[in-house]
């Protein structure tokens, strides 16, 4: 059976207009009694009665107006207003001098806790590369801040083993880091990696934190580890 309506469109709108017309039949019914008050009476008495009909009227063809739109005409004049992007607030200024550091000469550093290195190591996936290698290898970090900010950064460190039975550490070699710079007052991690092996029993101590303010002499980031050469076997006689 060929289809009535060449489209979905052209069939909504015929319905559209179907509905509309129904809608407006009152306000011809409406317009044929009016008329016949006027035609009937004296004008005097036509116009009473047209003064007395132009509320319902009014209240006829808001009626019929509301019925007679499509659904679709009730988007058509959605105005949208885009608000300006509000402006952000400001950060407030760190602490200074921050707690939990020591210092010297405006320069300061601390040692992270556990729960703070895990958390810095978890929101930066440019550190990733810092965890894979801290699961094979010794490490530790330190976190350090100028007062007036730091061209490049320079720390050293050791790494002790502990051993049963001896109170004092054997030191394992020594470990120089480089580090870029940071602004006036601003916090930097400083991550240490070493070239010994991660055990139980090594770790890093003694760790000395420079703070260089002229970067004509920066060299590039990274790490430099020397292990202490291992002790010649004991012979006795």
């Amino acid at each position: 059976m060929p289809s009535l309506c060449s489209s979905m469109v052209s069939c909504e709108a015929a319905r559209s207009r179907s509905s509309g017309l129904a809608a407006l039949r009152p306000l011809l019914f409406l317009g044929l009694f009016l008329r016949g008050l006027t035609g009937i009476f004296s004008p005097t008495y036509g116009k009473i009665a047209l003064m007395f009909a132009k509320p319902l009227i009014a209240i006829t063809i808001a009626g019929a107006l509301t019925f007679a739109l499509p659904s679709q005409a009730y988007g058509a004049d959605i105005s949208v207003v885009a608000k300006k992007t509000a402006k952000p607030i400001p950060s407030p200024l760190p602490k200074w001098p921050p707690s939990g550091f020591k210092g010297k000469d405006g320069v300061f550093a601390k040692v992270p806790t556990r729960k703070e290195l895990v958390g810095l190591l978890s929101a930066k996936r440019t550190l990733q590369s810092v965890v894979k290698n801290c699961e094979e290898f010794a490490c530790g970090a330190v976190i350090a801040a100028a007062e007036t900010g730091c061209a490049w950064w320079e720390v050293t460190s050791k790494v002790f083993r502990t051993e049963d039975g001896n109170p004092t550490p054997t030191q394992l070699g020594s470990l120089t880091t480089y580090a870029k710079g940071s602004a006036k007052k601003a916090q930097t991690t400083i991550f240490l990696v070493s070239s010994e092996p991660i055990l139980p029993e090594v770790y890093l101590s003694q760790i000395r934190v420079i703070c260089h303010r002229s970067s004509s002499d920066a060299p590039k980031p990274g790490h430099t580890y020397l292990a202490n050469p291992a002790p010649s076997p004991t012979t006795s006689s």
